[in-house]
């Protein structure tokens, strides 16, 4: 009986063990494929190609949150925020695989030629940062992207209606 129960347990746990390790393998294998939305933060609204890399943009409106983090964003609570929107860059290099490390600055510009330039910070497989384009109107963005010896300029229009 003892013996029974041995092999028994040691058909399930091989069982659990190749289940386990074949879907992290699997999930792996395409990992760096993935730029669907539901991995992202905000919605995608620009692409380029800069010298063999992939730069998609997604932009969120926090003030449009329902969640506990944006009514607490910053020290601004549930007050207007100075900063309301949220403005992700997802980089894939020439072999699709998503960069994790590097620096990333935006210098967003309005109509009337008003500059903010900030840093992006690496969260959420991406780089990301805070910026004010509450004003109706077309924004300048320009994102300069340093990946070690590698730089990267890319400069979009973009409006908000």
């Amino acid at each position: 009986m003892n013996r029974f129960m041995t092999a028994i347990l040691t058909i399930f746990c091989v069982s659990l063990l190749v289940t386990v390790t074949g879907t992290g393998f699997a999930g792996s294998d395409m990992a760096g494929h993935d730029m669907s939305k539901s991995d992202k933060v905000g919605e995608l609204f620009h692409e380029s190609m800069v010298e063999g890399y992939m730069l998609s943009y997604y932009l969120m409106d926090l003030r449009e949150q329902k969640t506990e983090k944006a009514e607490s964003h910053g020290t601004h609570g549930k007050k207007e925020m100075n900063k309301p929107h949220h403005i992700m860059v997802y980089i894939m290099d020439k072999d699709h695989t998503s960069v994790h490390k590097g620096k990333v600055g935006f210098l967003i510009t309005n109509k009337e030629g008003k500059k903010q330039k900030v840093m992006g910070m690496y969260m959420s497989n991406g780089f990301g940062t805070t910026v004010d384009m509450k004003e109706k109107g077309v924004y300048a963005i320009t994102a300069k992207v340093v990946l070690g010896e590698v730089k990267l300029m890319d400069k979009f229009e973009y409006e908000i209606k």
